[in-house]
This record gives C-alpha cells, sequence and structure tokens, in this order.
C-alpha cells in the first residue's frame, strides 16, 4: 500500500480509501487485509485488475485511431542515427516533430552502422540515419543529400595554403581518424587508393575530439561534413580544404528495411530532411 502510495504521490490512507470504495462499488472483494501481514490481492482482484488494463489499453487505442482520423500523427518513432550525423541532424528532427506532430513520440539511438541496421531488420528501430556507402544488403533508402569527404587541418599548417589539396600531399603527415566502422576502412581506403599508407596516430569514435587534436595541429583529418562555425569545442579555428582528388559519391539517406512500405511517420520525416537538410547539401552535411 506504501509504495502504491509513493507511486501515486497520494498518502496510503487515500489508496486504502479508494480501494474499500471500488470494492463496495463492484460487490466484489479485491484485497485481504491482514494486521501484521499486509495486504495481498484476491484472485477476483487479479482478474479485475487484468480487465483495467486491457479497457485502458483499448482506451489508448480508440484515442490514437482518433487522431488518425482526425488526420493527426501519433505514436513512437525509432530514430537511429550515425554517431557522427547525430549533432547536425537530430535536434531539428525533434523539435520539427515536437512543434508539428506533438502526438508523435521520437525516439534517439546513435551507434555505429552495423548495430544500428540489424537493430532496424529486427525491428526495434523504424529508420536509420546514415550515409549511402554505408549501406547493406536488405536495406532500402531515401535520399536526403550530397555530401563530400573534405580535409580538415589547423589554418597554420602548411596544407591551409592550399584552395584544393591533392591526396599526395598527405602521404608524410599524421592522420587524426574517426574510429567508427565502416568510416574508418573507407577514409583509409581512399588515401591507399592515392599510392600510400596513411600515417594514423590517433583514433577517436567522437568527432570533436578529433577536431580539437586537429585544431591544436597534431595533425590533419578527413571527415564527412563541416559544421558552421569551423571552430572547436574550445574556441579554436580549422580550415576546410576540399580534396582535389576524384572521391566515391555519397551522400545523407533515410535506411529502412527493403520491402516495406514507409509509413505516415517516416514519410513525414523524409519529406521534412529532404527540406531542411537538402536545399543546403554539403554546407550543412
Amino acid at each position: 500500500m506504501t509504495a502504491a502510495a509513493q507511486r501515486l504521490h497520494v498518502s496510503p490512507g487515500g489508496v486504502s480509501l479508494a480501494l474499500k470504495e471500488l470494492e463496495t462499488s463492484l460487490k466484489v472483494q479485491l484485497t485481504l487485509r491482514r494486521r501484521g501481514k499486509g495486504v495481498s490481492v484476491t484472485p477476483a482482484g487479479r482478474w479485475v485488475y487484468e480487465h483495467a488494463n486491457a479497457l485502458l489499453a483499448r482506451s489508448a487505442d480508440i484515442s490514437a485511431a482518433a487522431r488518425i482520423v482526425r488526420g493527426e500523427l501519433t505514436g513512437p518513432l525509432r530514430i537511429g542515427c550515425f554517431s557522427t550525423l547525430s549533432p547536425w541532424l537530430f535536434p531539428r528532427i525533434a523539435v520539427h516533430f515536437a512543434e508539428n506532430h506533438p502526438g508523435v513520440e521520437v525516439h534517439l539511438v546513435e551507434d555505429a552502422s552495423a548495430v544500428l541496421h540489424d537493430r532496424m531488420l529486427r525491428g526495434e528501430l523504424d529508420v536509420v540515419l546514415n550515409y549511402s556507402n554505408h549501406l547493406g544488403p536488405g536495406i532500402d533508402s531515401a535520399e536526403i543529400a550530397p555530401v563530400r569527404l573534405v580535409l580538415a587541418v589547423s589554418p597554420s599548417h602548411r596544407l591551409a595554403a592550399f584552395d584544393e589539396v591533392p591526396l599526395r600531399e598527405l602521404e608524410n603527415e599524421t592522420a587524426i581518424l574517426v574510429a567508427l566502422q565502416p568510416a574508418t576502412s573507407h577514409v583509409e581506403d581512399i588515401l591507399r587508393s592515392a599510392g600510400f599508407e596513411p600515417q594514423v596516430r590517433w583514433r577517436s569514435a567522437n568527432v570533436e575530439t578529433i577536431r580539437s587534436m586537429v585544431a591544436r595541429g597534431l595533425g590533419y583529418t578527413i571527415i564527412m561534413g563541416r559544421p558552421q562555425g569551423d571552430r572547436t569545442y574550445d574556441g579554436l579555428p580549422l580550415a576546410y580544404r576540399r580534396i582535389a582528388d576524384d572521391v566515391p559519391p555519397n551522400s545523407v539517406v533515410i535506411a529502412y528495411p527493403d520491402g516495406t512500405i514507409p509509413t505516415a511517420k517516416v514519410s513525414t520525416l523524409i519529406a521534412f530532411c529532404r527540406h531542411e537538410f537538402g536545399k543546403e547539401g554539403q554546407r550543412v552535411l
């Protein structure tokens, strides 16, 4: 009784009185009260409890159905997001749904691509925000915006003087790369295709850690996307330069299981992302 009162934020006496009134109304004994042994639930009480839960669930279903009939979006939307993408994408997605579709409960899961895709294929996520070159079998997608790898260095680095940087210029330079697959292999394969083995000194799963180290002159990085402001958490500037070589095309996508028809919530998410991020493309992403 005490635990129930704490959960409901009322007094134990209030819970006891409510139970007595319910028993009087139903003309059924729901609980057994024994001095020194507390309260236990009778078989009739358990039956009432189970059926009351079922009625409440049906009531919630009817309310949700009514919102759908009125054209309102409702219910959970479980979004997975590749860790390096979520700072750019998810905050504006969350604001959009909170302001325009308050009946949608938006949930975020951040992780590596393989983990997110596995959870989506198991039905634990509705969609995954990711890069197109991370997608595997059994996954379809809607393109949001094209993106391109860029080089980031300290403004004092010799390569900051270039407008475009050939990859061969990085052969003897220290690299600081993201430690998330398949992004790690993707970048290193591109560097090897230029004819040299990258000199990777540090790796980090946190892009902001990498950016801060690069800004302090500890090496270069190659990343997908360029935050607005070109400054790190500790206020140091960064210089972003276009890579002169041809690099494999890539894009930000909303991925979902192959063969599925996107729900109204997913279709709304796709339309918003294309409008919000696609129009600005590489500058935002």
